[in-house]
């Protein structure tokens, strides 16, 4: 694990660097199929070209990327949590749950109970930590973590990245729930309305990790 000191504002944070390795990505990916290619498929946002598409292998195609992107992210966390001595249970994070108004509940927690939600941006273009509004209020997390993966665009009109040639993820920071709502801004940038921060504006992961 490679650490990345960044300076934001007047602190020096330290972001970590994991490698992607083939088998993450082949165990992420057939989660996302399980999920999106079966009887029990969840709808998620979609860009808006996207979603009023008749094509609808190009709307599959959004979802799993999504929900593969996701796991790699997740997959990532957890390995940069057991490089600094933590202990994590993993059990849960290939559950697929039946019915179709069922997600991924997959949720890291805190010793003291609190849930930790990691959001996975992977677009060159992706340079903030968003969280669906809806998911905000309805389904609230304590922390959320932003990760990146170091994805490159094949069809930036489709969002679609080049899913083989991804090697690295870097954990760039948290914010928690109370600081999201207090000071994250809201807007609509294509796939609903959310709240979101720079990723040079989030809390250092150190100051997580203990409580984990």
């Amino acid at each position: 694990m490679k650490t990345i000191m960044e300076r934001r504002g007047k602190y020096q944070i330290a972001c970590y660097e994991v490698s992607i390795n083939s088998d993450m990505k082949e165990r992420a990916l057939s989660f996302a199929n399980g999920i999106v290619l079966s009887d029990n498929q969840y709808s998620r946002l979609l860009p808006d070209n996207i979603r009023t598409s008749k094509d609808i292998s190009m709307q599959q195609k959004i979802e799993v990327q999504r929900t593969y992107m996701g796991k790699l992210g997740e997959m990532s966390f957890a390995m940069c949590l057991s490089e600094k001595g933590k202990q994590v249970d993993t059990d849960g994070m290939f559950e697929i749950y039946e019915g179709q108004t069922n997600v991924d509940e997959f949720d890291f927690t805190t010793r003291d109970g609190k849930s930790v939600d990691v959001k996975t941006g992977f677009r060159p273009i992706h340079k903030r930590l968003m969280i669906n509004i809806e998911q905000f209020n309805n389904i609230p997390k304590d922390y959320y973590v932003a990760v990146k993966l170091n994805a490159t665009d094949v069809n930036p009109w489709d969002k679609i990245v080049d899913w083989n040639n991804i090697t690295t993820a870097t954990i760039l920071g948290y914010a928690d729930h109370w600081y999201i709502e207090k000071h994250a801004a809201i807007y609509d940038f294509g796939e609903g309305r959310a709240r979101w921060l720079w990723y040079d504006k989030l809390m250092g992961i150190e100051n997580l990790i203990p409580l984990l």
